[in-house]
C-alpha cells in the first residue's frame, strides 16, 4: 500500500525536485485533517502530480496551496487500485481444487475448505478507492506546497498506563490515545495531533476549487479474475438453469441496477450481489457492481416464486430481499443503497460485515482490540484479602475527563491502516510512598499498597481502567479512583514475602463482667535497613466487647475492625495489641 508522506512527486515536462516533505495528521471531532508539506524548485510553470491518495477522500475535500508561487489550475480524478495482484489471485485458485459437476458431491477436505474460504475473501475485497492529484504551478525558486485533504473521522479513545518503578519509588505515567485507524491509508511517520472536542475547520476560503475528472480505471482484469476465483470456489457467476426450468421453456429474465453509498450517493464498486432462486442448477449465481456502481445478470430462469436478492459488501451493511417477483421475459432494474458508516445508519439493525460477505468473518482483530482495550472486570473492592481500606468503592460513576485542548504527539509515529495503535501523549513522573497491609488474622501474606501523589494532570487520568505494570509484569485491571480532592490514589502491588506478621492470642485473667477475656498480640519484623510504613488490620470477634487497644488504634464498630498505622525502625518489630471479653 502506497504510504501516506512518502513517494517522489513525479516530475512534469521540466522536472520538479523534492527537497522536504512532512505530514501532520489531526484527528477532529467529526473528520480527520492530513496535511502533506513539500518543497519543489520551480522554473516558470511546473506540473505536479502527486503519489495517489488512498482512502475515502471526497474530491471536493482536497485543496493545493504554494507560498510564493501561483496555483493556476489542480485536478482530481477518482479511480481506484486493485484489491489484489494477478500472482495472488492465481495462487488462491491454484490451493484449490477446481469444484465437482452439478449433482456430485467430493468428500469433505479441511484443508480445501481453508483454502476455498481463502480464496472468497480475496474474490470479495474491494478495491481500494483512490485520488490522483495533479496541479498546475507558476513560480520560480523554491516553493513551499502544500497539500490538504480530509479523511474520515478516525475513532479515538484516550487510555492510560501506569509502571511502578522501586526505586526510585515512582509510578511512571503516560497519557495515550488509541486510534482505530481505518481511513483506507497509511501515515507513515507523521505529526499526529488530537483536537477531539472541535470540529474540522473549513476549506471554503482556499482556492482554486479542484476540478474532478470523473474518468475511473475501469480495472477489467480485475473483474475478470474475481469471476473466476468465484467459479474456482464454486460460486457461479453465470446462470445454469435446473431441468424443470429448460423443460418448461419461459422467456428468459435480465436484472440490472445500482449501489451507491446511503448517505454520499457514491458508486460501491465490487459489491457482490447474488440471487437465490430454485429454478438454478446451483441455486445461487452472483455478480460484481463495476466503478459505476452498475450490475447485471442476464439469461436468468423465471420463478413464479420470486427471487432472493442479497447485496453484500465488507465495510458496508448487508440488505436481503425476498419473493423478488421475476416473470417470463421481464428486464428488471433493482437498486440498492448500503451504509458505509458514512453519516447515519438508517437501519442501527443492519450492522457493518466485516472481511468476506460470504459466510461468517471474525471482526478485524484491531477493531476488537480497539473496543475492549481498558474494558473488562475491574479490581474486587475491597481488595480479599486483606481488605486495603484505602481503596473505597467507588459509587460516584464519574466519567473520565476529555482533554478540552489540543494534544501533539511527542515525535513521529507510523499508523497502517487497519490498526488500533496507542501514542503517548503525556508521559509524566509521579512520586508514590510503598506501605504494607497485615491481617494476620485472615490471610499470612503481607500485602503491598503504593500510594501514588500524581501532578495537576492527574485528573486525566482518574476514573480510567488500567493494568498497572510492576516489575513489568501486568497486575489485575482497576479503575483509577482518587481519594482525596488532590487526585491521589492507591494502587495493589502484590505481597512481601520478607515480611512475616505473627499474631498470638492467649487468654487473660477473667473480669467480673465477662465469663472470657482474650489478648490478642501483633508483631511485625521489619527485615529493611530503612524504616518500614505498615497498616495492621484485625477485627475483635462479633457478640464480644472491646476493652482496650495499644496503641491506640482506628476503630469500626460496625464491622469490628481495629487498623493501626505503624512506622518499623530498621531490624526492628511493630507490637500492637488489643484485648475483648465477652
Amino acid at each position: 500500500m502506497v504510504l501516506m508522506g512518502l513517494g517522489m512527486l513525479l516530475a512534469g515536462v521540466l522536472g520538479v525536485a523534492v527537497e522536504v516533505e512532512d505530514t501532520t495528521v489531526t484527528v477532529y471531532k467529526d473528520r480527520t485533517l492530513v496535511e502533506r508539506t513539500t518543497t519543489v524548485n520551480l522554473a516558470g510553470t511546473e506540473r505536479v502530480v502527486w503519489p495517489l491518495l488512498l482512502g475515502d477522500v471526497e474530491p471536493t475535500d482536497v485543496r493545493v496551496e504554494a507560498e510564493g508561487a501561483e496555483v493556476q489550475r489542480f485536478e482530481v480524478r477518482p479511480t481506484y487500485v486493485p484489491a489484489f495482484t494477478a500472482e495472488q489471485a492465481r495462487a488462491a485458485m491454484d490451493a484449490v481444487a477446481p469444484p465437482e459437476p452439478p449433482g456430485k458431491e467430493r468428500a469433505y477436505d479441511a484443508k480445501r475448505e481453508d483454502a476455498r474460504v481463502a480464496l472468497t475473501v480475496l474474490a470479495s475485497k474491494p478495491s481500494p478507492p483512490a485520488l490522483e492529484v495533479t496541479a498546475t504551478l507558476r513560480g520560480e525558486g523554491a516553493v513551499k506546497v502544500v497539500l490538504r485533504h480530509f479523511l474520515p473521522k478516525a475513532s479515538v479513545h484516550y487510555r492510560v498506563a501506569l509502571a511502578v518503578q522501586d526505586p526510585p519509588s515512582q509510578v511512571d505515567a503516560t497519557f495515550q490515545g488509541q486510534i482505530l485507524q481505518s481511513t483506507g491509508t497509511d501515515w507513515k511517520d507523521a505529526l499526529i495531533q488530537f483536537d477531539v472536542p472541535q470540529g474540522a475547520p473549513s476549506f471554503e476560503s482556499l482556492r482554486p476549487l479542484p476540478v474532478v475528472l470523473e474518468q475511473p480505471d475501469a480495472l477489467e482484469e480485475e473483474a475478470l479474475l474475481r469471476r473466476q476465483m468465484f467459479e474456482r470456489g464454486g460460486w457461479s457467476t453465470l446462470p445454469v438453469w435446473s431441468a424443470k426450468a429448460l423443460q418448461q421453456r419461459e422467456a428468459p429474465v435480465s436484472l440490472s441496477g445500482r449501489v451507491v453509498d446511503v448517505n454520499t450517493g457514491a458508486p460501491l464498486k465490487d459489491t457482490v450481489v447474488s440471487v437465490l432462486t430454485s429454478r438454478l442448477q446451483t441455486e445461487e449465481v452472483f455478480a460484481f457492481t463495476d466503478v459505476r456502481g452498475e450490475y447485471h445478470l442476464s439469461n436468468l430462469p423465471p420463478a413464479p416464486a420470486g427471487y432472493r436478492l442479497r447485496f453484500g459488501r465488507e465495510g458496508a451493511s448487508v440488505q436481503l430481499h425476498e419473493a423478488v417477483a421475476a416473470p417470463a421475459g421481464a428486464t428488471m432494474r433493482f437498486d440498492e443503497q448500503l451504509w458505509t458508516g458514512a453519516g447515519p445508519n438508517p437501519e442501527p439493525s443492519s450492522p457493518l460485515t466485516y472481511g468476506c460477505y460470504i459466510g461468517s468473518a471474525p471482526r478485524e482483530l484491531a477493531y476488537i482490540d480497539f473496543m475492549v482495550a481498558g474494558v473488562g472486570p475491574p479490581e474486587r473492592l475491597p481488595i480479599p484479602p486483606p481488605r486495603d481500606f484505602a481503596r473505597a468503592e467507588d459509587t460516584s460513576q464519574k466519567d473520565p475527563m476529555t482533554p478540552a485542548w489540543r494534544l501533539v504527539a511527542p515525535g513521529r509515529h507510523t499508523l497502517r491502516d487497519g490498526t488500533s495503535p496507542r501514542v503517548p501523549l503525556i508521559t509524566e513522573h509521579w512520586p508514590m510512598t510503598l506501605h504494607r497491609q497485615v491481617f494476620p488474622a485472615q490471610d499470612p501474606s503481607t500485602y503491598l499498597i503504593a500510594e501514588v501523589r500524581p501532578s495537576s494532570l492527574g485528573e486525566l487520568f482518574m476514573y480510567r481502567y488500567v493494568h498497572p505494570l510492576v516489575d513489568g509484569k501486568p497486575r489485575t485491571l482497576l479503575k483509577l479512583t482518587p481519594l482525596r480532592m488532590d487526585n491521589t490514589f492507591t494502587l495493589p502491588l502484590g505481597t512481601d514475602p520478607k515480611v512475616q506478621a505473627v499474631r498470638t492470642v492467649q487468654r487473660a485473667s477473667v473480669e467480673w463482667n465477662a465469663r472470657e477475656v482474650h489478648d490478642v498480640t501483633l508483631r511485625v519484623p521489619n527485615p529493611y535497613p530503612v524504616p518500614m510504613s505498615v497498616r495492621v488490620l484485625d477485627t475483635w470477634p462479633r457478640g464480644s466487647r472491646l476493652v482496650r487497644a495499644t496503641p491506640g488504634a482506628q476503630r469500626d464498630d460496625a464491622t469490628g475492625g481495629l487498623t493501626w498505622d505503624l512506622k518499623v525502625p530498621p531490624a526492628s518489630t511493630g507490637t500492637v495489641s488489643f484485648r475483648y471479653s465477652r
